[in-house]
């Protein structure tokens, strides 16, 4: 069975093994924090010294207490900076937190919250305390779709390029919740991404007529998710009432869901679709991923309800901020994982977002857009 369920997360960059390019890191404070890491090195075969541990007690890693910045750098980053040390910084390009991992550390100006996750990708930098651009982001203007997608492994070996990684985690309501992200991934690899996309705009004015500016871009971005799946050949139901996918005259059910992506309910989850396995799905709200374990929020329930991987806010994010489902969708139609499909379409790091999932996960390996196939052996924008 081994074969199987490495023959799209295995795939090589410039030689190295991809699933030897992955750190997971897990929290020896709770038993199901090893449980789910251990669980996903086997079933990815990710080798035995990339298993880094972090020391962070039962009542920040259970209550989800906010940990300080000074906490951040003592408990996390100096640890995940040993571990990367070990096992080589410049090899690894995923970094994979295991259940039971804190997720939001406090800003120290505001109070608000960011996401820890964030703050592990520029994990090496000594900038700004917050809000950095992302080197390795894509930003699309305009009808036309973005460009062929460089693989993250190629930015990385630029001589100039930052040493950042796309960081995820395996998440949910229970241990048992974060490992089943595991198995759909790999089964999906197995018998192909199969269903609709649903894309849930909340403007009726044809999308020539709407400003790029403003909530104007998030239209844009949606309606360019919409274009890329159509042209991938996926089925695809878009909505543009108000309403969300659930309630009238929105569409009622997204049934047989392979990608979503659509707004706005703040907090708040309709449980309006069926999620195939593998399903990916993104939901721009400010507050879309308060927990990922638990409450109203969009991604919690997501998960709940069987989906494989999101991505959300843990604060305000503003609408740059969160994920741009077009870079995304094009990326996975080019034969990306979604560890490199998410970092494409992320602006910011140190910031807002947390993304939930295996990042080998690579639900379409051959592509499915013969006009962007990726060439290994170009490197451009």
């Amino acid at each position: 069975m081994l074969p199987l369920l490495l023959s799209a997360a295995a795939l090589a960059q410039n030689g190295v093994p991809l699933r030897d390019r992955v750190l997971v890191v897990y929290n020896s404070w709770t038993k199901d924090s090893k449980s789910v890491a251990q669980y996903y090195m086997a079933k990815r075969n990710i080798p035995k010294p990339n298993l880094c541990e972090l020391k962070i007690d039962d009542r920040e890693s259970q209550n989800y207490t906010n940990l300080t910045r000074a906490d951040l750098d003592k408990e996390v980053r100096s640890p995940i900076k040993k571990c990367l040390k070990r096992v080589g910084e410049k090899k690894i390009l995923y970094i994979v937190l295991s259940y039971e991992t804190p997720y939001v550390i406090a800003h120290e100006m505001d109070g608000s919250g960011l996401a820890m996750d964030s703050y592990i990708a520029d994990i090496w930098e000594d900038g700004p305390d917050a809000r950095v651009v992302n080197p390795y982001n894509l930003i699309v203007h305009g009808k036309d779709l973005p460009p062929r997608y460089v693989p993250f492994a190629d930015y990385r070996d630029r001589k100039e390029a930052n040493t950042i990684y796309s960081v995820w985690r395996l998440d949910g309501s229970t241990a048992g919740a974060a490992k089943s992200l595991v198995d759909k991934a790999i089964q999906a690899e197995a018998e192909g991404l199969q269903g609709q996309v649903c894309i849930d705009r909340r403007n009726e004015e044809p999308i020539s007529a709407i400003p790029e500016s403003g909530y104007g871009m998030g239209e844009w971005a949606l309606q360019r998710a919409a274009d890329a799946s159509t042209k991938a050949g996926f089925e695809v139901l878009e909505d543009t009432h108000l309403a969300e996918f659930g309630t009238a005259p929105a569409p009622l059910h997204c049934d047989d869901a392979a990608l979503y992506a659509g707004w706005y309910a703040l907090r708040h989850y309709n449980d309006a679709f069926t999620w195939n396995v593998g399903a990916i799905g993104i939901h721009l709200d400010s507050a879309s991923a308060l927990s990922p374990r638990e409450g109203e929020n969009w991604v919690a329930n997501a998960l709940k309800k069987g989906i494989t991987v999101t991505a959300g806010a843990v604060e305000e994010p503003y609408l740059q901020g969160l994920p741009s489902p077009d870079v995304i969708f094009s990326a996975l139609y080019d034969g990306a994982n979604v560890g490199d499909a998410f970092l494409r379409g992320e602006r910011w790091i140190k910031w807002m977002i947390i993304n939930i999932g295996d990042p080998l996960y690579t639900p379409f390996p051959d592509g499915r857009t013969p006009a962007h196939k990726v060439d290994p052996h170009k490197v451009d924008q």
